[in-house]
């Protein structure tokens, strides 16, 4: 936002007579320690928030002097002046037109402000009829214009401060959406207060990755006293004033911005050294976010040395070289051009650095990147293998799988996909293809990775499994344990394993005599979960055990809608296997 399109200032401290033009969105002025920069924004807060100064500190000590010499004490003055840009919405105010500001040897305003309305009458840019209607838009313009001034210390006066004007705007949100006084309404707002703080909260959470709550006096009597910002460490919360410099700078922007979104006023800032108590990187996000996020909304004063201030190079940012020629005591401003650009890097000296620095960084987070992409790819590109019969089983091991880790199951296997044919039906898949597969074509695939193919607990899968005993160890107890467990002699990363029996399921499984085996993946599951009409039992006589029958995927897709309220207990025994082989 440009607010402010020019300022002059006369005999402010360092600054003796200073014309500082096309102001931007953001505009940083930079040079060497105890130069002046700072001045540029105090005169600025001058100008918005002080009708009274001190005038013999702030009084430019050149011009004392040869006011002294000339004995002519009536000209002690300081005046500031600022261009405004009307922002629309004001009809009778020109385009542009300049505010001045004078404050005598007393440190008092003199007569208020000064327009230069007259002029603009006299080059018809203003018609004199429509003057005094001018001048009262002007008022109601200037009363919504507010400048707040950051400090380059930023102590706990500061703070108080801050968070008052933070109080202010939630409650000024409250009112606009009530339409009414918030005092008319104090019961409702512990119920609202919520809803409002989330945006910021989040905010806090983007910027810093620490979560923090705002927190409000719970009586009526406190309640215009100042909010309180609690932020999370481990497993406490510790209010945002003990937190240390660096975190407590990175909520002031943050804290600003938000009050600038929900503000009725215009609002300026002036921030003296951002990239105070900042480590390299948050400097470097810092700057970014004041040209393209604060900027938006604010338009931004800041004196900073930081070399991500200095090097921003978009339309939103405008730059400025303070300086003073030959240990003078006056201060001069001028715009940053790629001469003065060059004088400045050595001014600063640790420009070079910087820049070399910045390199650096640059290709550091570059590899840092590449290394957590390698990393990401190497990860995915060794994940275990797993081979179930069918689609459905991918289906349902992936749910229970989600349900009982909270993690997808793609994050620590890759699963052998089941294609299909036009008409629906599967390829490839069931107990005799993955025997097929396991015993013909495994040793001729060139992996490393640990390849686990998972047989139903029935009579197939039983029958399939143990074919493989010619190029597979047994390893499984073959009394005690409720599945089957088989190693490739050569290639010992590719195992095949049973589904195992969980507790609910052991009278549907005997290990010695496969026709008696009717555990599918569907068993693992509940009787409640298994319908009548998928139930298939072995003889009219004999209802104490059944395998499923029916449309397995019309009853996976049904498992998967339902997935909150299945217990899916029955799917752990067989996970804890296939965690037992990757470990070993």
């Amino acid at each position: 936002m440009i607010i402010i399109s020019k300022v002059n200032i006369e005999y402010f401290r360092s600054l003796k007579k200073t014309s500082i033009k096309d102001l931007n969105h953001l505009n940083v002025f930079s040079g060497k320690n105890d130069i002046g920069k700072s001045n540029v924004l105090k005169a600025l807060d001058t100008f918005f928030n002080k009708s009274q100064i001190d005038f013999i500190d702030d009084f430019n000590k050149e011009r004392l002097t040869e006011v002294r010499q000339e004995s002519i004490k009536g000209k002690q003055f300081i005046k500031i002046t600022l261009e405004f840009v009307n922002p629309g919405g004001y009809k009778t105010l020109p385009d542009h037109f300049t505010i001045s500001k004078s404050w005598d040897r007393q440190g008092k305003l003199i007569e208020g402000h000064k327009d230069n309305f007259d002029a603009l009458v006299r080059r018809k840019k203003i018609k004199l009829e429509d003057l005094k209607k001018a001048r009262t838009s002007l008022t109601k313009f200037l009363n919504k214009i507010r400048y707040t001034y950051v400090p380059a210390i930023r102590d706990e006066k500061f703070f108080s401060f801050l968070l008052n004007k933070l109080q202010e705007t939630i409650f000024e949100v409250e009112e606009r959406k009530r339409n009414q006084t918030f005092q008319t309404n104090i019961s409702n707002f512990n119920e609202t207060i919520g809803n409002l703080t989330i945006a910021l909260n989040e905010e806090f959470q983007r910027v810093s990755g620490i979560s923090s709550t705002l927190s409000f006096p719970t009586n009526v009597s406190e309640i215009f006293q100042r909010l309180i910002i609690d932020t999370s460490s481990g497993n406490h919360s510790i209010p945002l004033r003990l937190r240390g410099d660096g975190i407590r700078l990175r909520y002031i922007p943050t804290i600003l911005n938000y009050i600038s979104e929900n503000s009725k006023y215009f609002e300026c800032w002036g921030f003296d050294e951002p990239e105070n108590s900042c480590e390299y990187s948050l400097s470097e996000t810092i700057a970014h976010q004041f040209s393209t996020e604060y900027s938006n909304k604010t338009q931004i004063f800041v004196a900073s040395h930081s070399f991500h201030f200095i090097s921003l190079n978009d339309k939103n940012t405008t730059k400025y070289r303070v300086y003073r020629e030959n240990g003078n005591l006056t201060t001069e401003v001028v715009k940053l051009d790629d001469l003065n650009s060059n004088v400045l890097s050595d001014e600063l000296g640790v420009l070079t650095i910087n820049k070399k620095l910045a390199k650096l960084y640059a290709e550091l987070t570059s590899e840092m990147q590449q290394i957590s992409s390698t990393k990401l790819a190497l990860k995915e590109a060794l994940l275990p293998y797993l081979i179930f019969e069918g689609k459905t089983d991918n289906k349902l091991f992936s749910t229970a799988y989600q349900q009982l880790t909270s993690k997808a199951i793609e994050t620590d296997f890759k699963l052998c996909e089941h294609l299909t044919t036009e008409n629906g039906s599967t390829i490839g898949s069931g107990a005799k293809f993955i025997n097929e597969f396991l015993h013909n074509h495994i040793s001729k695939t060139p992996i490393n990775n640990k390849v686990i193919a998972i047989f139903d607990l029935d009579k197939m899968g039983i029958d399939e499994i143990k074919c493989l005993k010619n190029t597979y160890n047994r390893l499984d107890h073959i009394s005690n344990d409720p599945y089957f467990k088989f190693q490739h002699k050569t290639k010992t990363n590719i195992y095949a394993i049973t589904l195992v029996a969980p507790n609910h399921r052991m009278q549907f499984f005997t290990k010695t005599k496969s026709e008696y085996c009717y555990i599918s993946t569907e068993l693992l599951l509940q009787d409640t979960e298994i319908n009548i009409n998928n139930r298939h039992w072995p003889s009219l006589y004999d209802k104490t055990v059944f395998g499923f029958t029916g449309d397995k995927n019309a009853f996976a897709n049904k498992i998967e809608q339902n997935k909150n309220i299945v217990d899916f207990s029955g799917f752990k025994p067989t996970l804890d296997l296939i965690k037992q082989i990757l470990d070993n």
